[in-house]
């Protein structure tokens, strides 16, 4: 991966772990933390760039951690086994997320996400994550798993 400069307001933007918390409080399986804990995590995660038609992630690889979009837009592909093609299923802009469920599964990557565009993405790596849960004590681990079951059933339900 090239490296990419990040626009000065951006980077500012970007550091903030208030403004990063916020976009962390917009992903259901986070709603749960307090601001403080949100900010910790949003600390242990980085900021990666990414050229047009460059991978953050290739489907069957094995990889745990979620990304966030900051800025840009992404594509979500799929490989199609009989014929070797990869189908596109959906666009993912800033604001958007993906790789949500390897925070706590081990299962290789479903599908290949590329950059249609320059992209800014937060990534925080499932390790991590699991550290700083148990930094934060059993409280945040039940809130947080339950907040991820809950979204499971309510998904089942309609």
């Amino acid at each position: 991966m090239d490296k990419i400069l990040l626009p000065p307001e951006m980077a500012a933007e970007f550091q903030n772990p208030k403004w990063g918390a916020a976009k962390l409080r917009g992903i259901g399986m986070f709603k749960k933390f307090t601001d403080s804990e949100l900010e910790q995590i949003y600390a242990q995660g980085e900021i990666l760039s990414y050229k047009p038609k460059s991978y953050a992630v290739i489907e069957g690889e094995p990889s745990r951690g979620l990304y966030i979009i900051l800025h840009g837009i992404v594509g979500v592909y799929k490989n199609d086994i009989s014929t070797g093609s990869m189908h596109r299923l959906a666009f993912l802009e800033a604001g958007e997320n993906f790789g949500e469920l390897s925070l706590f599964d081990i299962a290789p990557r479903s599908a290949t996400v590329s950059a249609e565009a320059i992209c800014h993405m937060f990534y925080l790596d499932a390790v991590v994550f699991e550290q700083l849960l148990d930094q934060l004590g059993s409280d945040a681990k039940i809130r947080f798993y339950r907040t991820c079951a809950e979204d499971l059933v309510n998904r089942f339900r309609n």
